[in-house]
């Protein structure tokens, strides 16, 4: 049985549990204290095992140790240890370079190292966690002690961990002696605690690393978007303005000899690039009122499958006349279970609003399909569950119904097309303020990538959602929009 096995005297075993209760204290103290404090906190510790062995003088380092290397002639006991400290934790009344050169001078066996001031100092290597240090945690080979006196380490035990060195000074040999066994028994006792207390403290410092870096990466991304936004507005505005600038320069400079054609075709084409500015501007103050909270929706029942009529309408006119039998559209009424309907049920709307969904829809399916081909439009009623109020009781079908989830009826919109389909690094950015598929200045598709932003926050008005999704065989692409069939949801 060894010293650390023996039972301790009443005062002795008093004074252990009230160390190990100060320890677990600090040890919660690291994990949520602030970055700043955990010097204080390395502090406390270091002064509580101080007192506990009676110590004078003490340190607390991170460090790392290789053992030489042996033949099968040396003795075990012999081979010294090489240590490297990595940095200080703790320091009372020695300076840092001092602690430092005292690693090199403990041999491998357990004793005491003199050093010229008269002071008797010990070692001791107390085993972290394998997350703290980011290596193996040392153990006497055997996996059954937490801390280790520095001369019992083996060849095997090599790595990185926390050293706690304590000195006494001018003590006599006999005091001295008494004292050592005093913290040689002690120790063990409290090695798991300290231990955790600077383990605590590490993963402390590597969580705040973690953070800093985190922050560092999002500034850079947002430095990156902040680039590809003022790339994109420019490029955006600057192609109307050149068209503007440009014909009105000529109409001033040339304007007699210009005849009254080309003078109304000039008229007509500064026209267009002012209308296009307009949309430009109009988009990014709607965006901002849509995120800001400036919005309200007016419901009114709303025919949806009139709706989206009128809009297929609008848009096969302008997609004719730039793209003669380029593409067909189409509208289908489905019912819930997928057969051909007539009709579907009316909703509560804005339909302006919805409307300016749907331009959006098409017009996006137009664009990204440069081959042309069919862009479809399908209505159809579905059931949706939603997060219902807890505890509080729902009707659906004339059935209460009650749950975290619930069922609600919702008249579901599909816009299909058979174009190139989105990259699948790209679906679940595709309705982000000023997100491109193409971020390319050259694309021929113009835009600010506001369209689909604005959809989102429309339909999210409604109570509804939306997503996108590729279609199978890569035959284009399919944007859903489901909006309630019953009363707006109360918040």
């Amino acid at each position: 049985m060894t010293l650390s096995d023996a039972p301790l005297r009443e005062p002795l075993a008093t004074e252990i549990t009230t160390v190990l209760i100060d320890l677990a204290a600090l040890t919660k103290r690291a994990a949520w204290t602030a970055y700043a404090q955990l010097d204080a906190v390395s502090n406390d510790m270091l002064q509580r095992v101080l007192a506990l062995c009676k110590a004078r003088r003490g340190a607390v380092l991170l460090s790392e140790d290789h053992a030489s290397p042996r033949t099968h002639e040396e003795d075990a006991q012999s081979a010294p240890i090489h240590i490297k400290a990595l940095r200080t934790l703790a320091l009372y009344n020695i300076q840092e370079e001092e602690a430092y050169a005292l690693l090199q001078a403990f041999p491998a066996t357990n004793t005491l190292v003199q050093s010229p001031d008269l002071t008797s100092w010990i070692a001791y290597r107390l085993a972290l966690n394998d997350v703290a240090i980011g290596g193996a945690g040392d153990t006497d080979g055997t996996g059954n002690a937490p801390g280790i006196p520095i001369g019992a380490s083996t060849h095997a035990e090599q790595g990185q961990h926390a050293l706690l060195v304590l000195g006494w000074v001018n003590e006599s040999n006999d005091t001295c002696a008494s004292l050592v066994a005093r913290c040689q028994t002690l120790l063990p006792l409290v090695a798991d605690p300290i231990g955790a207390v600077i383990a605590g403290i590490v993963l402390r410092e590597r969580v705040h690393d973690l953070e800093r870096t985190a922050v560092r990466e999002s500034l850079q991304g947002m430095e990156l978007l902040k680039s590809e936004l003022l790339g994109t507005v420019s490029h955006e505005l600057r192609s109307p303005l050149t068209s503007v600038k440009g014909y009105a320069a000529t109409l001033l400079r040339h304007e007699r000899r210009l005849g009254r054609e080309e003078r109304h075709q000039f008229l007509l084409a500064i026209n267009e690039a002012s209308d296009r500015l307009e949309t430009i501007i109009e988009r990014l103050l709607e965006v901002s009122q849509l995120e800001t909270g400036q919005v309200t929706i007016d419901r009114a029942p709303v025919d949806l499958a009139r709706l989206v009529g009128e809009a297929i309408e609008t848009i096969e006119e302008r997609v004719e006349a730039a793209f003669p039998g380029r593409f067909m559209f189409s509208l289908r009424l489905k019912q819930a279970d997928g057969t051909p309907a007539d009709a579907v049920p009316l909703i509560l709307a804005n339909p302006r609003r919805l409307r300016e969904v749907l331009d959006n829809l098409l017009k996006n399916a137009v664009n990204y399909s440069p081959e042309g081909g069919s862009i479809n439009v399908t209505l159809r009623p579905v059931v949706q569950m939603q997060p219902g109020a807890k505890g509080a009781p729902s009707r659906h079908n004339g059935e209460e119904t009650t749950g975290m989830y619930v069922p609600r009826d919702m008249l579901e919109l599909c816009v299909s097309d058979s174009g190139q389909g989105i990259p699948v690094e790209h679906l679940s950015r595709i309705f982000d303020r000023f997100h491109r598929v193409d971020t390319r200045l050259t694309r021929e598709t113009s835009g600010l990538g506001l369209g689909l932003t604005i959809c989102k926050r429309i339909v999210e008005l409604h109570d509804g959602s939306i997503w996108a999704e590729n279609r199978p065989h890569g035959e284009g692409s399919a944007f859903y929009v489901q909006l309630p069939l019953d009363q707006p949801l109360e918040m």
